[in-house]
């Protein structure tokens, strides 16, 4: 858990630095102080008719309150531009041009129904596939992350076309009980996305892109050899992508389309390395 700890350090360090008040557990007292800027009424309500709790309610805080949380994370990056250039946004995340509007918390119910998993980002183009983005920070080097799938996913007329993805529902399971080979991955959620998004658009009717936060550890390295390993498995079938947030901040950065303000409180918080 050494990247986990470090990021963790990090971000208190920059609150720190910064005079904002934390709690014990990494929470900010009001959720303004862990935003560049304060969430529109089109993204709160977004947040609020998801199923995360990432806003709390009355008397209970947010889970986006958090230093590590990667919903602030996902908001300190995109919620600028939500009013402002999406389509610049959209393209440096490898959408086609044509982008016109953003949409957090995006869900794609899968047909054995239940709560189906949040996507945190969804972009859409009425003249090309969506692009919806799963979206992490901390996560992966949070080895008491569960990484499991429920028996109701092995049957083979969830994964007509998709033999790839059956193949690892089946790894996974025959897994759970010894080491696995996905131990920075959450495989079981990134499958649970694909069967909801193919529900809704066929096979490569859409695109996903995994962002993720990367770290100079050999932690890291092996989330990334994962990564790869997985893409291998599902290319024929899903239209799936990866990049770090430290390789979308140099697009934007060099692009210089963000104000100074929005580049400097994301390079003295997140991207200090890059």
């Amino acid at each position: 858990m050494f990247t986990h700890q470090r990021i963790v350090e990090q971000q208190w360090s920059w609150a720190k630095k910064r005079g904002i008040e934390v709690d014990k557990d990494g929470y900010t007292r009001c959720l303004k102080d862990n935003l560049f800027i304060p969430l529109s009424p089109r993204t709160e309500e977004e947040f609020r008719s998801g199923r995360g709790d990432e806003l709390g309610s009355e008397g209970v805080r947010g889970k986006i309150q958090a230093l590590h949380s990667s919903s602030a994370l996902v908001v300190n990056v995109f919620e600028y531009w939500r009013n402002r250039n999406v389509d610049f946004i959209a393209q440096a995340c490898g959408a086609s041009k044509g982008t016109t509007s953003l949409h957090f918390e995006r869900t794609y119910p899968t047909p054995l129904g239940g709560i189906p998993p949040h996507l945190d980002v969804e972009f859409y183009n009425p003249l090309s596939r969506p692009l919806v983005i799963e979206a992490k920070f901390t996560e992966p080097y949070h080895r008491k992350t569960k990484r499991h799938i429920k028996d109701k996913y092995l049957n083979s007329s969830l994964w007509k076309g998709l033999p790839g993805c059956e193949n690892l529902v089946r790894l996974i399971l025959k897994e759970e009980t010894v080491k696995t080979s996905f131990s920075f991955l959450d495989v079981p959620q990134l499958l649970k996305h694909f069967l909801g998004l193919t529900n809704k658009y066929g096979k490569r009717g859409f695109e996903l892109l995994y962002l993720w936060y990367d770290y100079p550890s050999l932690e890291a390295e092996k989330h990334r050899q994962e990564i790869r390993q997985f893409e291998k498995s599902v290319s024929r079938e899903v239209i799936f992508r990866n990049t770090t947030y430290q390789e979308l901040f140099k697009r934007i950065r060099e692009k210089r389309v963000a104000n100074t303000d929005h580049i400097n409180y994301l390079a003295d918080r997140y991207f200090y390395n890059v």
